[in-house]
């Protein structure tokens, strides 16, 4: 099992007025937190503004993966899980397996920390392709109401065998048992995943991709959206913009986020 320690250290961009918003932003694949912070941070909004000018109250935590072999590239690289395919992210799931383990349980250490500063729907947490990924099964399995969760590019690993137990769930009349289930038999994680429809559930979430991206195909985008709007009831804002490829919809994009985040978390 990982230990906080044991990850690199996060990058973390402070807030320019008084602190009221936390936002844990995880990298896609191949990145890391200081180069997602920029990368992030290079594109303006139409206000030819930044997004952390554009949201000058809140404080970014930009973590970094390990690093581990890739099976696809047959390289050293940083991933927060080993997989097979972005084409098809259910082929040989069971090498996502430790590897997504190790980063819900860091992510959610993370969020804990913030937790102890300010209050948990003052946190928001924000992951980009394979940081969507590992970021959207923190928030299932965490046990809090957060701010906000924005996913771009991203998909959901499991989303079959995660249906399959909502299924067996709901035949026992039990849904609220279903995440639990899957994440202590799947991936091997105790009391993790309490459902909760007055907690994370009532998390509020932005989730925008571009039908051109070439990596993670928007379809794949359209099935976590389906899953957290249609399977589990969560209050989902989707957009998918004709262009912009495995990215952010440019200006556009970011006014899309700020919107949101005002509109939604209270900003």
């Amino acid at each position: 099992m990982s230990t906080q320690s044991s990850f690199p250290d996060t990058h973390i961009i402070q807030p320019t007025q008084p602190h009221t918003h936390t936002i844990i932003a995880l990298h896609g694949r191949g990145s890391n937190g200081p180069e997602f912070a920029e990368e992030l941070f290079e594109d303006k909004t139409p206000n030819n503004q930044t997004l952390a000018e554009a949201l000058p109250s809140c404080k970014w935590i930009f973590p970094t993966s390990h690093t581990r072999r890739s099976t696809v590239f047959q390289e050293d690289m940083t991933e927060w899980f080993d997989l097979c395919s972005t084409t098809d992210p259910s082929k040989e799931a069971d090498l996502q397996v430790e590897g997504l383990r190790d980063s819900i349980q860091y992510v959610l250490g993370l969020i804990g920390e913030e937790i102890n500063a300010t209050q948990p729907d003052k946190i928001i947490l924000l992951g980009m392709s394979q940081g969507c990924a590992t970021a959207v099964h923190a928030l299932l399995a965490g046990n809090h109401r957060l701010g906000g969760f924005i996913g771009l590019c991203g998909w959901m690993p499991f989303c079959k065998q995660i249906e399959e137990h909502i299924v067996l769930g709901r035949e026992r009349q039990a849904q609220e048992l279903c995440l639990e289930s899957f994440y202590e038999k799947t991936l091997g994680l105790q009391g993790m995943g309490k459902y909760d429809t007055e907690g994370n559930a009532r998390t509020p979430v932005l989730l925008a991709h571009c039908a051109d991206d070439d990596v993670i195909d928007v379809a794949l985008g359209r099935k976590l959206d389906d899953m957290l709007r249609c399977r589990l009831g969560m209050g989902v804002t989707s957009i998918v913009s004709a262009t912009g490829g495995h990215w952010v919809d440019g200006p556009q994009g970011l006014k899309d986020i700020v919107d949101w985040m005002v509109r939604s978390v209270g900003v």
